[in-house]
């Protein structure tokens, strides 16, 4: 079988860190990056993603003119968080007749979002016979995909607890900045004040658990608090001094049939003293899960975008989620695509 023809659309840290890897695939041809930063566009792919050879293709602004150049078969796809800023893009990538993997937070789960641009968005990729699919790391896999993994033993699940604490001194810049690290307590607050501060996609995580298990939503409740530096914390992006906002604490409970169903809890701040990730399943049976270290949310989230990359190309045409592709594992760099 023929490599998989690639285009990344977007070279953040995220997205040169998924050049790198898809170049590293026999699986994939990487045919080119499109990226709008001037210091990007124009010098060579391989050099923007500091990779020790060049890649012999320029980065592109110019998406629709990028996609007729070179075809793709799929458009990795790392953008902003909200569905607002990234319908033009999909729109042009669907229209070319490739299909997407995004890392966008709110395209994991956007139905109750967005209908009328899921209807929309649906119905340009089954005309086009192409398929759209959000995933990552949180949401698209710890808080969401991973918990109804374990519920696949249970005969009865009246509760999931899902706890996902990080160590956001050890992410990149960007995360780090998007947590609120460095901020004072004031800021903070008229940042969240916006509706477009905190972690973007706990709600998709959230109502994508409560659907998959057929739990009827009736309530929703979040709370997004600072957690305050008590000793300097320097990273190698910034310094939080004491009294300054290290990150944030983020909750969201859920109920259904009248009792609580399903709780999640996110601490994402710098200079945590330990990162986990962890799972509480009230069931029949019970279970209880625990990852010592957690799920470093950079490199998985690589992994996340360019394993699901094959599992695109086989899926239904149309906009679809992680729960309607098959169990997501791990894909060898030099097996042969099928």
């Amino acid at each position: 079988m023929n490599p998989i023809r690639v285009v990344q659309l977007g070279l953040g840290p995220i997205g040169q860190a998924c050049v790198r890897e898809l170049s590293r695939r026999s699986t994939i041809d990487l045919a080119g990056g499109v990226d709008v930063d001037p210091t990007k566009v124009g010098r060579d792919l391989g050099e923007v993603c500091e990779l020790q050879q060049p890649l012999g293709t320029a980065v592109q602004a110019d998406l629709a003119a990028a996609l007729a150049e070179w075809q793709p078969q799929v458009v990795v796809h790392t953008p902003p968080s909200f569905l607002d800023r990234i319908r033009g893009q999909l729109e042009t990538v669907i229209k070319s007749g490739a299909h997407v993997v995004s890392s966008s937070e709110e395209l994991f789960y956007p139905y109750r979002r967005d209908a009328a641009f899921c209807r929309e968005l649906d119905a340009q990729a089954k005309q086009r016979g192409v398929s759209v699919v959000g995933t990552g790391v949180n949401p698209g896999f710890v808080m969401d995909i991973l918990p109804l993994c374990l519920t696949a033993v249970c005969v009865e699940v009246n509760h999931l607890a899902i706890t996902r604490v990080v160590d956001a001194s050890k992410r990149r810049r960007p995360l780090q900045l998007k947590v609120g690290a460095g901020l004072t307590e004031e800021a903070f607050q008229e940042r969240l004040a916006t509706g477009h501060f905190g972690h973007i996609g706990l709600r998709e995580s959230a109502i994508a658990v409560m659907d998959a298990l057929s739990w009827p939503i009736e309530r929703i409740e979040e709370q997004i608090q600072p957690v305050l530096a008590e000793q300097t914390v320097q990273t190698p992006f910034l310094t939080v001094e004491p009294g300054q906002v290290a990150g944030l604490r983020q909750e969201m409970r859920v109920w259904g049939e009248g009792v609580e169903r399903l709780s999640l809890e996110l601490q994402m701040y710098v200079g945590a003293p330990q990162s986990v990730d962890s799972v509480e399943v009230t069931g029949d049976p019970p279970l209880s899960m625990r990852i010592e270290g957690g799920v470093f949310g950079d490199t998985a989230t690589i992994g996340a975008l360019v394993n699901t990359v094959p599992k695109v190309m086989a899926a239904a045409p149309g906009l679809r989620t992680m729960l309607d592709l098959p169990v997501p594992f791990a894909a060898r760099r030099d097996a042969q695509p099928s």
